[in-house]
């Protein structure tokens, strides 16, 4: 009997959604094949790319992209380059004073020449055991991308094997990496210029990857014998890197005003430098091989003068637990302006050869202070007193900041005279929490001993006045940083007496 149309059109709707559901059926059932089959596959080659992308983690966890540590420091570097962003940057040397001095030429010349500044970690080395002074560029840069290496191969010495596990090499255990935003605040700094950090690495791929340069890799990019070489082609011979260097550090000055007559007052420089003429280089990147020297720039333009006072006083020194330790002993000494401080460098180079001498010339200018003759000091101050005494009989304590590991020997002369002086030796437990903070570089090192000549910085400088030792540069640090001090006290005092007449 056959079937009518609505009839007919029912079973064939039965029949198709059969069919249908007989189909999805087995199509559901080959996907849940096809996926038991090819999640295990998935899973291994997820665990085959991971491996391959960071297979050098295993060998060398201080690779920038293992270390969350290493990628924190230098986040800065990891922004995408701004269009026709330029940049410039320089090589470290010497100790953290003379590094301090390159970092605020470096800072002047960026913001005059509109540039991103890229700054090198603060080098912190044991002097004697292992220095970087100034050397010409190229061996500098070698330098310090030797040491660097040195330095990772030895910190995996305890998982790996290396050439540079040897007693041999135990001197670059003293050679420490520090990014400058631990202990400085870059807060005004940051609003006036940009800041990338080049972090652990001196190689020139790394500083070409920060500024987006290609780096042409040649067969002796990594032959030793031959590095300066190529290094110097690296940065020479490139459209994109424009290099200011000489053997002589004392070779150029830079002048922030053009003189008509081409008079420039060079002191101990060689040549005049125009800043003008480094705000026309069309070059990504401007390599300066050193920015050592107080004396480097030379300012003419009132409103550069302006900006670079306000730079210098922004510049402090920002470690939390250094400010702590350090007030807690400025507070013990009486307070800001309360105790008299001096700075005596004994250990190395002239000073040590003239130690006799400057030892002498701070006796007389801290007898100016005291306001006692000879005779009355030799009478009376036989003998140290306490700071409790010290305090009681309303005496002038002297705190003195030296480099001298045994200060009551190498400076008796000056203790001898004056009954109350003190080092930082005098407040051991003061300073404990100072000891209990590692490097970020190396978490198996404490920072103590880089922070002890910042802690006898900060003390001296909240002093009355600072005692210096000619022509060194901790001192003129110390004195500067204690004019600034002094600045910020007055400026409070004159906000709140002009609030007071305004109420």
């Amino acid at each position: 009997m056959p079937l009518d149309k609505k009839n007919h059109n029912n079973y064939y709707n039965n029949n198709n959604n059969n069919n249908n559901n007989n189909y999805f059926q087995t199509l559901r059932f080959s996907y849940k094949r096809l996926f038991r089959t090819t999640y295990p596959l998935l899973i291994l080659f997820t665990i085959l790319v991971f491996f391959f992308s960071y297979k050098e983690c295993f060998s060398n966890p201080l690779e920038l992209k293992c270390s969350i540590e290493d990628y924190d420091i230098i986040e800065d570097s990891q922004d995408f380059p701004i269009q026709n962003e330029k940049f410039l940057t320089y090589l470290p040397h010497s100790q953290f004073h003379n590094q301090f001095i390159e970092l605020k030429n470096a800072i002047v010349l960026a913001y005059l020449t509109n540039r991103t500044l890229i700054v090198p970690s603060i080098l912190q080395t044991e002097h004697k055991v292992l220095s970087i002074s100034h050397s010409p560029l190229y061996y500098l840069n070698n330098q310090l991308i030797n040491n660097t290496n040195i330095k990772k191969d030895r910190l995996l010495c305890d998982v790996k094997y290396s050439d540079h596990c040897s007693p041999e090499y135990e001197a670059y255990d003293n050679f420490e990496l520090i990014n400058w935003e631990e202990i400085i605040d870059f807060s005004w700094i940051k609003n006036e210029i940009k800041i990338i950090h080049r972090g652990y690495d001196f190689s020139i791929e790394g500083l070409f990857n920060i500024c987006n340069i290609p780096f042409k890799e040649t067969n002796n990019n990594y032959n030793n014998n031959n590095y300066n070489i190529t290094l110097q082609g690296l940065l020479e011979d490139n459209n994109d890197v424009y290099v200011i260097s000489n053997d002589n550090k004392y070779y150029y000055r830079f002048f922030d005003t053009e003189n008509p007559h081409n008079n420039y007052i060079l002191s101990k420089y060689e040549t005049p430098y125009l800043i003008s003429d480094l705000r026309k280089r069309e070059e990504k990147l401007i390599h300066v091989d050193t920015l050592f020297g107080s004396t480097r720039i030379d300012y003419k333009n009132k409103n550069v003068i302006k900006w670079r006072i306000d730079m210098l006083r922004s510049l402090k020194l920002s470690h939390p637990t250094l400010l702590d330790v350090s007030n807690n002993i400025i507070n013990e000494l009486g307070g800001f302006g309360n105790f008299l401080g001096a700075h005596v460098r004994t250990a190395d180079g002239r000073f040590k050869h003239n130690l006799e001498n400057i030892i002498d010339q701070v006796i007389e200018k801290l007898k100016k202070y005291q306001k006692i003759s000879n005779q009355t000091i030799n009478s009376n101050n036989s003998k140290n007193l306490s700071l409790n005494d010290c305090k009681l009989l309303n005496k002038k304590i002297i705190f003195i900041a030296t480099d001298s590991s045994n200060p009551h020997v190498t400076l008796s002369k000056i203790f001898s005279t004056f009954p109350c002086v003190f080092t930082i030796n005098d407040f051991d437990d003061f300073v404990i929490p100072l000891m209990k903070i590692s490097y970020t570089f190396d978490k198996n090192t404490k920072m103590s001993k880089f922070f002890y000549p910042l802690l006898d910085l900060l003390i001296i400088s909240n002093g009355m006045d600072v005692v210096v030792t000619y022509s060194s540069t901790f001192s003129g640090f110390a004195k500067y940083y204690h004019d600034v001090l002094v600045f910020e006290r007055e400026s409070l005092k004159k906000k709140i007496n002009n609030n007071i007449t305004e109420t």
